[in-house]
């Protein structure tokens, strides 16, 4: 795109050079089966800003290269534990209950980044800080499924 990026090559929005996934499924019993998926990959690009500058008062800023940050990597395990609720004789559905977490291990991934300013830059006490903001920590679930 010889009219981006200064003609400059930049990775795409969704750039992962790595991708992850190991699964495991155990059965228990004929109830219950047990599971388990972790997740790594390498973090998506951003574009931040690289200069920051004041327009009448107002703090403003020039975004850098694009997408020429990437985010830390990401990774998280879910756990899950399924209990098959036998089938009765003449009966035309069947369920079970899925015992779930997501992010066992409470991984706090960063989803996007912000920047945060705070005092004044008229008395010198201005400071700009990137904020990482991550979503969905250990998150429990419980889910009923049926079949008919």
């Amino acid at each position: 795109f010889p009219a981006l990026n200064n003609g400059i090559a930049f990775p795409a929005k969704y750039d992962r050079r790595h991708d992850l996934s190991v699964v495991g499924s155990y059965s228990l019993s004929d109830r219950w089966t047990l599971s388990a998926v972790f997740i790594f990959a390498t973090g998506n690009t951003a574009t931040l800003p690289d200069k920051f500058y004041f327009i009448e008062g107002n703090l403003s800023q020039a975004e850098g290269s694009i997408d020429s940050y990437r985010m830390p990597p990401y990774d998280r395990l879910d756990l899950s534990a399924i209990y098959s609720v036998p089938q009765k004789p003449g009966r035309k559905f069947s369920h079970s209950w899925d015992f779930s977490i997501y992010n066992a291990y409470s991984r706090l991934n960063p989803y996007f980044i912000y920047f945060n300013q705070t005092g004044n830059y008229l008395n010198g006490t201005l400071t700009v800080q990137a904020e990482k903001v991550a979503i969905f920590p250990i998150l429990p679930s419980i889910t009923w499924n049926f079949s008919f």
